[in-house]
């Protein structure tokens, strides 16, 4: 399936082309004489059946040549999955965030072709949201795990819940984690011998994150000398102080630093 657009001098529209045998036919630039066609809302649909011929060269305004470049590449804000998740449906928008579920590529039918589809899980520091990746994108060699990139997604809604949908102008690429700062109410911590875990309460949600000793103990000064401390110590000084409110500054789950 080709997807451009097409504009003359009084408007601009989407088309597409199933006809492989006539993709080399549609250059941008090239002015068409077309026959044959199909009108669906405001797409053209050429098949098999439709003639296209070179035509007499038109001149079309900058403005619907511009309108004419949106409508095959929307722009796509990043937007939060929070943000998303207050989003209007078929709004576009590109989002970030960890892959936290995969499921199994299956076949449905669409329009009587069968069609592949992927459902991952993504999440991010305030909320998670399945997108559905179509056709040729459920096979992006992606996994649980994985931080990714996902542009021009449109917004849907199934049972009430905020989906997202990959569409023709869709990429899919890995990227790294962003740092991002966090306070929230620390609940309870565990130490180990060279880290300790926290459980912070973000808005309601518990997340576990990992913390160097050392930022620990630095933090700790000013309630005295604790160079001398052990973690046991240590961990008394702050249980008897639960639950009070932090910042922190974090890589996914790994802490880059701690303000108590």
């Amino acid at each position: 399936m080709l997807n451009f657009s097409v504009a003359d001098a009084t408007k601009a529209m989407t088309a597409t082309l199933n006809d492989e045998t006539k993709f080399s036919q549609i250059r941008e630039g090239r002015s068409l004489t077309l026959r044959n066609f199909l009108v669906k809302g405001t797409r053209l649909v050429l098949s098999k059946h439709t003639k296209i011929m070179a035509g007499q060269m038109i001149t079309v305004p900058k403005e619907l040549s511009l309108k004419g470049i949106g409508l095959i590449t929307p722009q796509s804000p990043k937007k939060s999955l929070k943000e998303i998740l207050d989003a209007p449906v078929k709004s576009i928008s590109t989002v970030q965030g960890e892959v936290v579920k995969d499921e199994a590529i299956k076949t449905v039918q669409v329009n009587q072709t069968e069609t592949k589809v992927r459902t991952i899980t993504i999440q991010d520091s305030d909320a998670e949201i399945e997108l559905t990746l179509w056709r040729e994108l459920a096979n992006q060699p992606i996994t649980i795990g994985d931080y990714v990139e996902v542009s021009h997604c449109v917004v849907a809604e199934w049972q009430r819940r905020k989906t997202l949908n990959s569409t023709r102008n869709t990429v899919v690429k890995k990227t790294q984690p962003q740092e991002r700062t966090v306070t929230g109410q620390m609940e309870a911590i565990s130490f180990g011998d060279a880290t300790c875990e926290v459980c912070l309460q973000e808005n309601g949600i518990f997340r576990d994150y990992v913390v160097d000793i050392d930022m620990i103990r630095g933090q700790l000064q000013r309630f005295g000398d604790v160079s001398k401390m052990t973690v046991e110590q240590m961990e008394d000084v702050i249980v008897q102080r639960l639950p009070f409110q932090v910042q922190i500054t974090a890589i996914r789950m790994s802490v880059q630093s701690i303000l108590l």
